[in-house]
C-alpha cells in the first residue's frame, strides 16, 4: 500500500477547564492587569505592537511588545535581561552598534526579498522601471510572501525563495486575501525533505489555488478538512466510506453527483498503482507495461504530458492545447512548460498572453501598444526603452533561463 503523508497546518489550542489545578475560571477575576504600553492601545499605522501571552501565571492579562520603527534604539538582550517591552517592527531587525554590544538601532532587514524591493526602487528612481513590473512584497521577517502577481494576467504561488510552485488564480488586486498557498507550500517542503516527488495518495490533495481541497481521502475513508490549514474536522464530522460520499454524508462535498471524489488523472493513477501493487504481492519481480499519468497537486492532469515521440500542453481534463515533436523540435520540447497556455485558460480578460508554439510565454509580450520582455513565468524583466534593440529598432529581449 501507499505510504500516506498527511500535511497538517501548524495550529494550537488553548485548554482551560475546571479540571486545572491552578488556572480555574475564577483565578483571573481578582487579578489587576498593568496598563498597556502607549503604542499598543490604538493599533494603527503609527501606534502598534505585538500581542503575546503574558509571561506570568495563567496568562490572565494582555501582554504587548511595542513596535519600534527604523532608527529607534533597541536591544537584543542577554541572559540577565528581564522581559522585553519593545520589539523592532515588521521588516526591521535590531542591529548592534558593534559586535560586542547588545544595544543598537532598528534597521531594515537585508534579505533576497528586500534586495528585490531595492532593485525595483532603484529602477523607479532612475527611470528604467517597466510599466508592468511590480514591487516585490515581503513579510514581517523580510521573506517572500506566498504569491506573485502579473498585472492583468494571473497571480501564482511561490515558495520561501520566491520561486513559483503549484497554485494559480485570475489576477486580483488583493492576493493576500485569496492566495495563501498553504497546501502547495507544505507539499514543496515535503519533497525537499524526502528528496523525491510524491504521487497521488501520498499527500493531501490541493485545490487549484494552492489551498487544501476540502474533501480528503485516505484509502477508502473520506473526511472534511479546513481549506486554509488542512486540519480535519473529524471527530466533529465523521469520516465516510468513499463509495458513500455525497452532499448528504459530507458537508464539504460540493458536487451534485455523489461518489466523484477524484479527478480523472488521479483515478487512473490510483487504479494503475493498485494493479501494480497486486502483482508485487503475488511475487512478480519484473513488472512491465505500466504507465502512470502525470497528475498535478489538485489531482488533475499536469500542464505538460508526453509520450515516446511528442510533448503536449493539456488543460486540467487532459485535452490537448499544443503539440511538439520531440525529435523535430527538440529545443522547444525540452523547454516546454505550458505556463502561458494554462494562464490563458484562467484569465477572464479578453487581452490574452502571447504563447510560443510550445505553450510557453513568448519572450516579447505586447499590450495596448506597449511591448515588454518577460521571463518564463510571464513577469516583465526590463523596461522596453532600457532593453537592447536591433538595427530596425525592434525590441531585443535578453536570453532567458528556466
Amino acid at each position: 500500500m501507499f505510504r500516506i503523508i498527511i500535511f497538517f497546518g501548524i495550529f494550537g489550542a488553548t485548554l482551560a477547564t475546571e479540571d486545572s489545578v491552578l488556572c480555574t475560571s475564577d483565578f483571573c477575576k481578582g487579578v489587576t492587569c498593568p496598563e498597556l504600553p502607549e503604542r499598543c492601545k490604538i493599533q494603527n499605522s503609527t501606534h502598534n505592537g505585538q500581542f503575546l501571552l503574558q509571561p506570568s501565571e495563567c496568562n490572565c492579562c494582555p501582554y504587548c511588545l511595542e513596535n519600534l520603527w527604523e532608527g529607534e534604539d533597541c536591544s537584543i538582550g542577554d541572559v540577565s535581561t528581564g522581559s522585553p517591552t519593545t520589539i523592532c517592527g515588521p521588516g526591521l531587525a535590531c542591529t548592534p552598534s558593534n559586535p560586542e554590544s547588545t544595544d543598537g538601532t532598528c534597521q531594515r532587514m537585508i534579505t533576497t526579498c528586500t534586495q528585490r524591493q531595492d532593485d525595483f526602487d532603484n529602477k523607479k528612481a532612475n527611470g528604467t522601471l517597466g510599466t508592468m513590473e511590480v514591487r516585490q512584497e515581503c513579510d514581517s521577517e523580510g521573506e517572500f510572501v506566498t504569491y506573485n502577481c502579473i498585472p492583468g494576467q494571473t497571480c501564482y504561488c511561490v515558495n520561501s525563495t520566491g520561486s513559483r510552485i503549484f497554485g494559480e488564480i485570475d489576477y486580483t488586486s488583493k492576493p493576500e486575501t485569496q492566495l495563501f498557498c498553504k497546501c502547495s507550500l507544505k507539499h514543496y517542503e515535503a519533497t525537499v525533505i524526502m528528496g523525491k516527488q510524491l504521487g497521488p495518495g501520498e499527500y493531501f490533495r490541493c485545490a487549484a489555488d494552492g489551498s487544501y481541497e476540502t474533501v480528503q481521502c485516505i484509502d477508502d475513508k473520506c473526511f472534511c478538512v479546513d481549506s486554509y490549514d488542512g486540519a480535519p474536522t473529524y471527530p466533529a464530522e465523521k469520516s465516510v466510506n468513499i463509495t458513500e460520499v455525497s452532499k448528504d454524508t459530507l458537508k464539504c462535498y460540493k458536487k451534485e453527483e455523489p461518489g466523484i471524489v477524484y479527478p480523472a488523472c488521479t483515478e487512473i493513477y490510483l487504479k494503475v498503482a493498485k494493479e501494480y501493487e497486486s502483482y508485487k504481492e503475488k511475487g512478480y519481480r519484473a513488472i512491465l507495461g505500466y504507465q502512470y499519468p502525470s497528475c498535478d497537486l489538485d489531482g488533475t492532469y499536469k500542464a505538460v504530458q508526453e509520450n515516446s515521440t511528442h510533448k503536449f500542453c493539456v488543460d486540467k481534463e487532459g485535452s490537448i492545447l499544443y503539440t511538439v515533436d520531440k525529435v523535430v523540435n527538440a529545443t522547444l520540447a525540452e523547454s516546454m512548460n505550458c505556463k502561458c497556455a494554462r494562464a490563458n485558460l484562467i484569465m477572464t480578460t479578453f487581452e490574452k498572453a502571447t504563447c510560443d508554439e510550445n505553450g510557453n510565454y513568448s519572450e516579447k509580450q505586447c499590450r495596448r501598444g506597449k511591448c515588454r520582455c518577460v521571463d518564463y513565468d510571464g513577469n516583465q524583466v526590463c523596461k522596453s526603452t532600457n532593453c537592447e534593440v536591433d538595427e530596425n529598432e525592434e525590441l531585443k529581449c535578453p536570453t532567458r533561463t528556466q
